[in-house]
């Protein structure tokens, strides 16, 4: 049976997520940052089954499944659509961003990226949210060899911290894989979740008692206020001085979040909450097209404020208008959109089942 708390508090970070890529007011921003994202990976510690230790084959099959083979899938198809996306002007040659600007591919740069996207080094602009997904497969492997060698939880993220912090001060990278100091991270967190699953500590273990306990969540909430002014960071832009401070308000917001989540779960009823359910259950959908659905405000905001139409290749937003107000609508476009793809497919597929079932 479906954890609703967990389910909820992916949706919630999800739509965190979009919030942080949607041009939103910098103090908000950097408050978010702290928190969103480790939640991911926290969950996937806490959702992990202790039966997997004696099933390595079940275990690794299933990452490979459900975050190796959707990065690559997903990743091979945006490669093939790049140029029509430079054609149509999602992508142009004058906009810069992140110190370059696009330009069509040729076939042997098709060729080359499809290659690297099977070791999962690089992926497309807007697929620029799945750097989760590698850091999630290669943190859950790292999770995992280091729980079958090291059983003791809390040694083993005590390991990993480590492993994070050298490989963050000494900029170190796997060779091939390019796996690097936030993946070894996200392997930090997931190990964290597992231990809040089979931990219980008065008052702030992923059960009722963390609700009942609201001056704590107060607290965590506030020590994360300092920390977004202090030490201002994320996952993606990190230094090493930054990792324990930011692991601390990371797991702080964690559970505030998953607070949240199971106020909503229990004290809602109704669309909201049946909204955020869904949300959570596809938060991989969201990951995958809202960079995309953010095209549509920008084309929008192009045609209201006159903007030549080479703005539709700022990416992620147009910073200016989405500053003033427009990442509201950039945040609901961004989640809804695909939620509303993926609710019609699933209607779709069950009326066609239906059907044959009925022939």
């Amino acid at each position: 049976m479906r954890d609703h708390d967990v389910t909820i508090a992916k949706a919630l970070a999800i739509i965190l997520m979009v919030l942080g890529h949607a041009g939103a007011p910098e103090l908000l921003n950097n408050y978010l940052s702290l928190m969103r994202m480790p939640l991911f990976f926290f969950m996937s510690g806490y959702c992990f089954k202790n039966t997997y230790l004696d099933d390595s084959i079940s275990y690794m099959r299933k990452r490979v499944k459900g975050v190796y083979w959707p990065y690559v899938k997903w990743t091979l198809v945006f490669i093939l659509l790049h140029n029509l996306f430079f054609r149509i002007g999602i992508y142009n040659d004058t906009f810069l961003y992140d110190g370059q600007v696009m330009h069509e591919y040729t076939f042997q740069e098709t060729l080359k990226k499809m290659v690297n996207c099977i070791f999962m080094r690089g992926t497309e602009r807007l697929l620029g949210g799945f750097w989760f997904l590698k850091s999630l497969f290669w943190g859950s492997i790292i999770f995992y060899l280091t729980k079958r060698f090291l059983p003791n939880a809390w040694a083993g993220a005590f390991l990993l911290i480590i492993f994070t912090l050298l490989f963050s001060f000494f900029h170190l990278k796997i060779p091939l894989l390019t796996i690097s100091s936030r993946d070894f991270f996200a392997a930090f967190f997931i190990m964290t979740g597992h231990i809040a699953k089979n931990t219980r500590i008065k008052g702030i273990s992923l059960s009722n008692k963390i609700i009942t306990n609201k001056s704590l969540i107060i607290t965590f909430a506030l020590c994360i206020g300092i920390g977004s002014v202090y030490w201002p960071t994320s996952m993606l832009s990190y230094q090493w001085n930054h990792v324990i401070p930011y692991a601390t308000t990371a797991i702080m917001g964690t559970f505030v979040i998953y607070s949240i989540a199971h106020y909503l779960n229990v004290n809602h009823h109704g669309f909201f909450r049946d909204f955020l359910i869904f949300t959570g259950g596809y938060t991989f959908n969201v990951l995958t097209w809202h960079f995309l659905s953010f095209k549509l405000v920008s084309l929008l905001i192009i045609l209201i404020y006159n903007l030549p139409m080479s703005r539709l290749a700022d990416f992620p937003v147009i910073t200016e208008p989405a500053i003033d107000g427009w990442w509201i609508l950039y945040v609901t476009v961004g989640v809804s959109l695909p939620l509303a793809w993926r609710y019609a497919m699933t209607r779709i597929q069950y009326t066609i089942k239906t059907y044959n079932q009925k022939v």
